[in-house]
Order: structure tokens, then sequence, then C-alpha cells
């Protein structure tokens, strides 16, 4: 089982209030923050991180994105909303995809650093 996630970041203070108001609607909020990172979960478990970049190097790659839970469709959709207004990139739309599975509601963004965030509600 995966612990946690970090992502790079070229502008953290950017990236801290884009995942704020984010990943709010899916029930995260910062559990630990100092001028080197900022980390989000819930219930003082500490699940994403994000830290400012050291250099000029590529902060992500082909294919690699990160997914969270979401506890509702509504909460899906906050999530896309508040990305958009922040910069965002929609990938997929927020909504159902039977070609994944039946049981799949979710989301695709691009952030401001171009990492590719999917929020996902398991309809079971």
């Amino acid at each position: 089982m995966i612990d946690h996630v970090s992502l790079g970041t070229s502008d953290l203070p950017r990236a801290l209030e884009f995942y704020k108001a984010c990943l709010e609607p899916l029930g995260y909020s910062v559990q630990h923050q100092d001028a080197g990172q900022v980390i989000f979960g819930a219930d003082g478990a500490w699940r994403f991180a994000i830290y400012p970049s050291q250099n000029d190097d590529p902060l992500n790659g082909h294919r690699t994105h990160v997914a969270f839970a979401s506890p509702s469709q509504e909460a899906t959709r906050a999530f896309h909303g508040a990305a958009l207004e922040r910069g965002a990139a929609t990938l997929r739309a927020p909504g159902l995809r039977p070609d994944i599975n039946d049981e799949y509601f979710g989301t695709m963004i691009k952030d401001p650093d171009q990492h590719v965030i999917e929020v996902v509600h398991w309809m079971r």
C-alpha cells in the first residue's frame, strides 16, 4: 500500500493555494507546512506533499499521474471547478467513464506545474 506521494513545484505559494482549495472538497487539509514543504492529509495523516523544485529538472514524467479518492460525485465536481478557477486545464471532464468501469465517476486535470491529477469516486 502506498503511504504518501510527493510532487515538485516551480512555485510553492501558488501550489499551496491551488491544492488547498482543490483538495478541501475531498477532505484533505494542510497537516504540516514549513519553508520547504507543504503536506496535506486528513486526521493527522500525511498523504500528499509538495516541495519546491531545486533546479531546472523536469517536474513530471510521461504518463505519470496521481489519483485522489473522492467521497462523492459532488466533491469530484467541486475539485474540478476549484482547479479550473486556479489555472488548471481539463484533460477529462467530470463524469461517468464506462470505458474504465461502470462504477467509475471521475475527472482529470493538469495543474499549473503540468502534473496530471485524477479524482475518482467509485459508486459502490
